[in-house]
């Protein structure tokens, strides 16, 4: 009886730390798709730039608005609770506030939304004036880098 309860108190320790594990390499694949996810975002911010100051065309800078309203939406998804932690290149980390804070992680999502629709409506017209405002109004990373986002190095 007593190697029964031995061996099943070792299988226990094993399963909890394959768990562990997993949760680990979970975590750590999330914080992964959530940098793949900015830096494409990133990309699309610079396609826009780029269109507005002459070096790219209106279609590129409307496909890039196009994909900014797809995948801002999405952000909170890339948040779940239990990542917090730093991007693979360890230079930034997530605040707890993302989750201790999260209706205003939330806000600030939705500010950006609004922002990149308007952008892209504005770039949709042609009209290079008025989405060089929209452009400049849209606080792409500052609404939740500033408060979501910590300097690690």
């Amino acid at each position: 009886m007593a190697k029964l309860g031995a061996l099943c108190a070792g299988v226990g320790f094993i399963l909890l730390t394959l768990a562990g594990n997993a949760g680990a390499q979970d975590k750590e694949k999330v914080i992964a798709e959530r940098q793949d996810l900015m830096k494409k975002q990133v990309r699309d911010w610079i396609a826009i730039r780029n269109y507005l100051a002459g070096n790219a065309d209106q279609q590129t800078a409307v496909a890039a608005a196009d994909a900014l309203t797809k995948s801002v939406p999405t952000v909170p998804n890339y948040f779940p609770p239990g990542t917090a932690g730093p991007a693979p290149d360890g230079k930034w980390g997530t605040k707890p506030e993302v989750w201790t804070e999260h209706d205003k992680f939330l806000a600030a999502g939705k500010k950006v939304e609004e922002q990149v629709a308007a952008l892209g409506a504005a770039l949709k017209t042609g009209d290079k004036a008025k989405a060089e405002v929209a452009f400049k109004e849209l606080d792409t990373c500052n609404a939740c880098h500033n408060t979501f986002r910590a300097k690690l190095q």
